[in-house]
């Protein structure tokens, strides 16, 4: 799963503001005494090209010399370089060093991005109870990108967790509100399905599944058009069912390619340019 980059640029009221010559002069002066917080200033001037030209290379260095002296921000900012190979070799144990510093030192970003870690493999050892852990740290402190991947151990069972299908809808329902495609299909599932304490609802899913098919998620697309082909939660509908379907066949989701065959022999004569005309529509987000 790839990360995104979450460097701490703006941390930092007077770091907003624009920099002027004395602002400088004063940032060289402190940089040259070894301060911690003008070495991350510097090192964030170099990553942004904002009054130094751009440079991973020196941004980087300048963030080790800020991390070392324990800058939770540059260390975070250094892991995640390490991670991503900007101006240094990418090194997933280098990542996870400067990560977990500072993880421990409150970062949210740095938390999620460790808990990931620790899910492959990469740097640390594999342990899905201690990436547990730090999801739910990162949660606690509004790291919003945790929850859908703490919703994945959950949902999934990995490792010495144990598939808790209660749990990972609680988790994705909140990034599903907020709009992101993935956890809208992965809740729809859940609530098709039915778990402990929710009775299976297909029309609820059905609902979800449409929330991501608008997005273009490829198997919520081809979830929803098998609802259509069942009618299970909405009325039965070949037309609808096939549109789906081939939208998510063409981005080839392997039940859609599997069930359109079948669904294409329910057509009526002429229907089939139905069909193309409500996948022109679903492509463009309409009902």
């Amino acid at each position: 799963m790839k990360m995104m980059i979450r460097f701490l640029l703006l941390a930092t009221a007077v770091a907003i503001l624009p920099v002027s010559a004395a602002d400088v002069s004063k940032l060289e002066a402190a940089v040259a005494r070894g301060d911690a917080e003008a070495q991350f200033l510097l090192g964030r001037a170099y990553f942004r090209g904002e009054d130094e030209p751009h440079d991973d290379t020196k941004a980087a260095e300048w963030f080790r010399k800020s991390a070392e002296q324990g800058n939770y921000k540059a260390q975070n900012n250094l892991g995640f370089m390490y991670l991503e190979g900007r101006g240094v070799k990418a090194d997933d144990k280098q990542a996870a060093r400067w990560l977990r510093v500072a993880a421990e030192q409150g970062v949210a970003a740095s938390q999620a991005a460790l808990a990931g870690l620790i899910v492959s493999g990469r740097g640390e050892p594999q342990d899905f109870a201690e990436a547990e852990k730090w999801y739910l740290k990162a949660i606690g402190q509004g790291g919003q990108e945790a929850e859908s991947r703490l919703a994945n151990l959950y949902y999934f069972g990995l490792g010495s967790t144990k598939p808790n299908p209660a749990a990972a809808a609680k988790w994705y329902r909140k990034p599903a509100e907020r709009g992101e495609a993935v956890a809208q299909n992965a809740l729809g599932a859940l609530i098709e399905s039915g778990y402990e304490g929710q009775k299976p609802d297909p029309a609820a899913a059905a609902g979800w599944y449409l929330k991501a098919a608008r997005q273009g998620d490829a198997s919520a697309r081809g979830s929803l058009g098998r609802l259509y082909y069942e009618g299970l939660g909405v009325k039965r509908d070949a037309v609808k069912a096939c549109a789906w379907l081939e939208l998510a066949a063409d981005q080839n989701d392997p039940l859609a390619k599997n069930l359109l065959p079948a669904v294409k022999k329910l057509l009526k004569p002429g229907e089939q340019s139905e069909v193309d005309a409500l996948s022109q529509r679903y492509q463009a987000g309409g009902n």
